[in-house]
C-alpha cells in the first residue's frame, strides 16, 4: 500500500457512516425530549400506565424487597426493563422522567426506521425531510413519543420487523429474517398486540416461500422456522417465567390484575362498549371509524399500496400492508371479544405505518411523479393531523388525558389531575414513619409521587399476604381506597371490606380524602376476609 493513500477498506468504512440517519435520529430525539420536559415539568402531565411502569422499575432497585421480578408479570415487561439503567441516575428519577426518556428514544428510533422506508422512493432529501417532519409534529406522535407509555415502544419494533421483512424480500439474506424474528419478539415483550404481527408474517413468509420454490416445501419450512423460532422462544420463556415465579403460566393473561381481570369494571363504567361484544360488524365499523379518525391518510395510502402492489406484482407490499393493519385488527378483535376499552391509543399504529407504506407507494409510482406525490403527501399528512387532534380532544379517557393535554398545550396551563395522590404522598413522606402496606394495582400512583418505594409493602413482596393478615408489628399503616371501579380489585379492600367505610377498632384513621384513607395499625385485626386466590 502506498504511504499516505487511504486503503479501499478505509474508504468503504468512511462511506458506511450514515450521517443523515444519525442526524435525523438526534434531531428527533431532541424534539421529543423537549416535549417530554414540557409535559412533565410545565404541564404536570403524568399518565397512568407510564407511572405504573416507572414505579416498577424503581422497585427493582429501591423497594423494601429489591429484585428483578418487581418488573411485574401482568403487562409486557420491555417498557419497564428499558428504564432500568436510567432509574439508577437520580436526576432521571425526578417525576419519573426515565419513562419519558424511553418514549423519546423509541420515538426517535422510529423516525430513523421511517427514513429507511422513505429512501426506497429515492426522493430528494428535502421532500423526505418534509415528510418526516409532518409525521413528527402529528399531535399523537408528539404526545406518545414523550409521555412514557408503551405504544411507541411497540411501534418501533413493529417498524423494524416490517423493514427487516422488506430487506429479506429484496436480498433474501437470511440475516434479515432472523432480525425480523428478534424484533417481533421484542415487540411482543412491549405489548401483546404483536402476537398478530407474528401470525401475519408467518403466513406472508410461508406463502412467498411456496411461490418461489413450489417443488421444495422444505424451503418454506426452513424460512418459517428461521423467523418464528425467536418469537416462539421468547413467548415460551415469558410463559415459563410466569409459571416459575407466579405459579400460573398464563398469569399475565388471567390474573386479577390482567386485562381480563380489569375489563369488568371498565365495561361497567363504559356501557357504550357492551353492544360491541359479540357483534363483529359493529366492532369492525367502530375500529374503522377510530382508525380513520386517528389518521385518515392511512386509509388512503393503504388503498394506494394495495392497488399498486397488485398492478406491479410487487407482493412484498401486500405483506407490509397486512403487518400495518395487524395491530388495528388486534384491537378490533378485542372489542369484539369484550376484552378492551375503546382507547384511541390502540389505533396509533395507523400513523407510523402510513408513512412506512407511503415509502412503497412512492417507490412503485413512475419516477417522474414521485416528487409531486411526495409533496402532496406532506400536505395530506398535515391535514390528517387536524383529524388526529380533533379526535384527541373528544376522548376523555381517565388517566390518559388525550383531551386535557390538547387544552393544556393550547393554553399553556398546567393540569392538576393527581392532586389527591400528590398530597397523600407528601403526607406519608413528611408525617409518617415505618412501612405502609398498599395494593399497588391502585396505589402505584401514591408510590410514584412519594418517590420512596422502599416505604411501601406491595403484592410483589414475598411478605405481602402475611403482613396483610397480620399487619401489627410488621407495618405501621394500611392504605385503603374507595371500593368503586378499580377499588374492587384492591386486596386491602377485599381483605378488610369494612375498613374504608366504617373504620376499625384496631386502626386509627390518620388521613383521608375523597378516594384514599390511611390507617395507622394499633393492634392485630380481630377479623378479616382473606381470599387465598388473590394474586
Amino acid at each position: 500500500m502506498t504511504k499516505g493513500v487511504p486503503s479501499t477498506s478505509m474508504k468503504k468504512s468512511a462511506r458506511r457512516f450514515d450521517w443523515e440517519f444519525w442526524l435525523v435520529g438526534l434531531l428527533s430525539l431532541l424534539i421529543f425530549l423537549a416535549v417530554a420536559y414540557y409535559l412533565v415539568f410545565r404541564l404536570n402531565i403524568f399518565v397512568t400506565d407510564s407511572m405504573a411502569r416507572t414505579r416498577s422499575a424503581w422497585q427493582v432497585f429501591f423497594s423494601s424487597e429489591p429484585k428483578l421480578a418487581n418488573v411485574g408479570f401482568v403487562w409486557a415487561p420491555l417498557p419497564t426493563i428499558l428504564q432500568l439503567p436510567l432509574v439508577l441516575i437520580p436526576a432521571f428519577r425526578v417525576n419519573g422522567f426515565s419513562g419519558n426518556i424511553v418514549s423519546a428514544l423509541c420515538g426517535a428510533a422510529s423516525v430513523q426506521v421511517l427514513l429507511l422506508f422513505l429512501r426506497q422512493a429515492k426522493l430528494p432529501r428535502m421532500v423526505t425531510y418534509l415528510l418526516l417532519l409532518a409525521y413528527i409534529v402529528n399531535p399523537m406522535i408528539l404526545y406518545y413519543s414523550s409521555n412514557g407509555m408503551s405504544e411507541i415502544v411497540l411501534e418501533l419494533f413493529v417498524l423494524l420487523t416490517a423493514y427487516a421483512y422488506l430487506r429479506w424480500d429484496q436480498t433474501h439474506h437470511w440475516v434479515h429474517l432472523t432480525v425480523a424474528g428478534i424484533t417481533t419478539s421484542l415487540a411482543f415483550l412491549a405489548r401483546y398486540d404483536a402476537s398478530f404481527v407474528a401470525v401475519v408474517l408467518v403466513i406472508a413468509i410461508g406463502l412467498d416461500a411456496v411461490v418461489r420454490n413450489r417443488q421444495q416445501l422444505a424451503y418454506a419450512e426452513s424460512v418459517i422456522l428461521l423467523y418464528a423460532t425467536p418469537v416462539a422462544y421468547v413467548a415460551s420463556l415469558w410463559v415459563f417465567l410466569n409459571w416459575l415465579i407466579m405459579g400460573d403460566p398464563l398469569y399475565f393473561a388471567r390474573s386479577d390484575y390482567s386485562n381480563a381481570g380489569q375489563i369488568g369494571y371498565q365495561l361497567a363504567s363504559l356501557p357504550e362498549l357492551l353492544p360491541l361484544k359479540g357483534n363483529l360488524l359493529q366492532s369492525l365499523r367502530v375500529g374503522m371509524e377510530q382508525t380513520a379518525g386517528v389518521f385518515p391518510f392511512f386509509i388512503l395510502v393503504s388503498l394506494g399500496i394495495l392497488a399498486l402492489a397488485i398492478v406491479k406484482r410487487h407482493w412484498v407490499w401486500l405483506g407490509e400492508l397486512a403487518i400495518s393493519w395487524s395491530l388495528i385488527f388486534f384491537s378490533t378483535v378485542n372489542l369484539f371479544m369484550g376484552q378492551s376499552a375503546l382507547f384511541i391509543r390502540y389505533f396509533i399504529s395507523a400513523i407510523p405505518m402510513a408513512i412506512a407504506l407511503l415509502g412503497g407507494v412512492l417507490m412503485l409510482l413512475p419516477a417522474k411523479g414521485r416528487v409531486a406525490a411526495g409533496l402532496l403527501s406532506v400536505v395530506m399528512i398535515g391535514a390528517s393531523a387536524f383529524s388526529t387532534v380533533r379526535l384527541m380532544a373528544q376522548h376523555d379517557e381517565w388517566g390518559q388525558w388525550n383531551d386535557q393535554v390538547v387544552q393544556a398545550a393550547l393554553t399553556d396551563t398546567p393540569l392538576s389531575s393527581w392532586e389527591e395522590e400528590q398530597t397523600l404522598a407528601n403526607f406519608i413522606n413528611t408525617k409518617t414513619a415505618g412501612y405502609v402496606l398498599v395494593d399497588d394495582f391502585q396505589g402505584y400512583r401514591v408510590i410514584f409521587f412519594s418517590g420512596k418505594p422502599w416505604r411501601f409493602i406491595t403484592p410483589s413482596d414475598s411478605t405481602f399476604k402475611q403482613y396483610l393478615k397480620e399487619p401489627y408489628g410488621h407495618v405501621s399503616y394500611l392504605l385503603t381506597s374507595s371500593t368503586k371501579l378499580e377499588g374492587e380489585l384492591n386486596q386491602v379492600n377485599n381483605t378488610y371490606p369494612y375498613l374504608y367505610e366504617d373504620g376499625a377498632d384496631w386502626a386509627t384513621l390518620v388521613y383521608q380524602d375523597t378516594t384514599w384513607k390511611l390507617y395507622q395499625v394499633d393492634r392485630q385485626p380481630s377479623s378479616f376476609s382473606f381470599d387465598q386466590s388473590n394474586n
